[in-house]
């Protein structure tokens, strides 16, 4: 009885001396964000002291993204640079799992409780149903002084080459080689235009700062998907980007830019406080649907790589 009564104090003391296991707090820094939006989310783990902790570099599940901003402290805190590309019940963050080393060495992991955010749009909300307009006519293009006397200089420099041409036609040179001059990729020519875009400062103009960025993304568009992105309107633009699978999951997210820029171009809206997000989100975009594409490409060769040996 004594010897019975003796292991039960022994099991009730050992579970008393085991450490209770690691907790995760996940506090963004608002609630309230749009797509594309960049905001931080502090994650703190709480554990028996000298627990370390294993925080991933980033953390993704194709509707939320989360960058860690800053290397974790030794307390257990890490801050992360967060993206919201969906909305809805998606629009959340979502469950995160934290590897751990207990000070005995024990290694074990903790997760924490999705997070909702509440995802604020970024059509008017005065307007009952909100529809992508057409873009306008290109905007003329003045001539100034600086045209005319470059003109001029090239005349100039045409004729001087005729006549040097003409006097050389009776003892012609070799030509050289020609050499070729690779050609830019669809991601370069975009990532270039938006560093123009972003360093001339079009924001200033809210309308010729939206008219010159969706251009750009219907150029890469049009280019990547090898369709006349160009020529379609914005309706039939979203049509098609909803249906291509390389564009698909980010088909929110070009709705929701191309109804602010005509917001902005037909709505006589003046607001330019949201130009480098903008600029960003296109650059966001440009690199998810590049890297869609680079993987499906891939599996496509390994599918075909399958069939030649079997």
């Amino acid at each position: 009885m004594k010897v019975a009564a003796t292991f039960s104090l022994y099991l009730v003391l050992a579970q008393a001396l085991v450490a209770p296991a690691p907790t995760i707090e996940v506090r963004p820094a608002t609630e309230n964000v749009s797509i594309g939006e960049r905001f931080q989310v502090t994650l703190e783990l709480r554990g028996p002291k000298g627990t370390k902790y294993d925080f991933p570099k980033e953390i993704s599940d194709g509707s939320v993204e989360l960058i860690q901003a800053q290397p974790p402290t030794a307390d257990g805190v890490a801050v992360y640079n967060a993206q919201v590309f969906a909305m809805g019940e998606q629009g959340r963050i979502p469950e995160i799992e934290i590897q751990y080393t207990a000070p005995d060495g024990v290694k074990g992991s903790a997760k924490s409780s999705p997070v909702a955010l509440n995802i604020i749009p970024t059509l008017d909300p005065k307007e009952q149903n909100p529809a992508p307009a057409d873009f306008a006519p290109p905007v003329p293009v003045l001539v100034s002084r600086a045209f005319w006397l470059a003109a001029g200089l090239l005349t100039f420099l045409f004729v001087l080459g005729f006549v040097f041409l003409a006097r050389r036609l009776r003892f012609p040179k070799k030509l050289a080689d020609p050499t070729l001059t690779p050609a830019i990729t669809p991601e370069e020519e975009a990532m270039s235009g938006l560093d123009k875009l972003a360093a001339a400062q079009a924001s200033r103009d809210p309308r010729r700062f939206y008219i010159q960025l969706v251009q750009i993304l219907k150029q890469y568009l049009e280019r990547r998907l090898e369709a006349p992105v160009l020529e379609m309107t914005s309706t039939e633009t979203l049509g098609f980007v909803k249906n291509h699978a390389w564009t698909a999951p980010h088909a929110v997210a070009v709705r929701d830019l191309v109804t602010s820029a005509d917001m902005v171009k037909f709505g006589g809206s003046s607001d330019a406080s949201n130009a480098e997000k903008q600029i960003q989100l296109v650059r966001d975009l440009v690199g998810r649907i590049d890297r869609l594409r680079r993987a499906d490409l891939a599996l496509r060769s390994r599918e075909q790589d399958q069939r030649k040996t079997a």
